[in-house]
């Protein structure tokens, strides 16, 4: 992933990592574990800190956000469901986003993973790197800067799309273990790239296995 986004030759915006579980803890264990977890990864009690319990008649939710040293950004969250009829269960997510001074994917990588362990999490997780180049790339630039980041991962397009200032490609890399299945084919890595009239800026979004994020 790192190596692919390198060879796109675009600057670096941000990293994030998300993961998530389902679980059959109740809400009170999950609220100990949300403040455990924020405590193991020294979230700051600044002024970016929240901490906030929500209940309705549908869910019990707590959320934790505050930052985490050199601009890391956190947001731990669980929440149950109180009608277990319909097969709702409870969750737990946690997203750690990282400033462009940081590209340790790996390292951060199995931090996460080593700290939910300790909870019996086995989590599902997403890996999205943000990036830009300035100013507005025509298709064709598009379309090579999308065969660059395949080829440097030795990944096979799966699907796509292409329209106007929108590149979009799903694709399978061997290299990269975490891999779902979309309309039975294997995908594990998600390209996309799209020019911001706003910001004058054409930004691109690399994960594994998909974006998740709004672009």
């Amino acid at each position: 992933m790192k190596e692919a986004f390198i060879a796109s030759g675009a600057t670096l915006a941000n990293t994030e990592f998300y993961a998530w579980a389902k679980t059959e803890k109740s809400f009170e264990e999950l609220s100990k574990i949300v403040d455990n977890l924020a405590k193991d990864m020294n979230v700051e009690n600044n002024e970016l800190y929240s901490r906030r319990l929500i209940g309705n008649d549908m869910i019990d939710k707590i959320e934790v956000i505050g930052t985490i040293g050199r601009g890391r950004m956190v947001n731990i969250c669980a929440q149950s469901a109180r009608n277990k009829k319909d097969g709702e269960k409870s969750y737990i997510s946690l997203s750690l986003t990282l400033g462009p001074e940081e590209f340790e994917l790996e390292r951060i990588h199995d931090n996460l993973i080593n700290v939910l362990d300790k909870y019996k999490i086995e989590p599902e997780l997403n890996i999205c790197i943000t990036g830009y180049f300035e100013g507005r790339m025509d298709y064709k630039n598009l379309n090579k800067v999308s065969k660059k980041i395949l080829k440097s991962a030795d990944a096979k397009k799966v699907n796509g799309i292409a329209e106007n200032n929108l590149i979009s490609v799903s694709a399978f890399a061997p290299g990269i273990d975490n891999s779902i299945l979309v309309n039975g084919k294997k995908v594990n890595m998600n390209l996309a790239i799209r020019y911001n009239s706003y910001e004058d800026r054409t930004y691109i979004w690399l994960a594994t296995p998909v974006i998740t994020v709004e672009y």
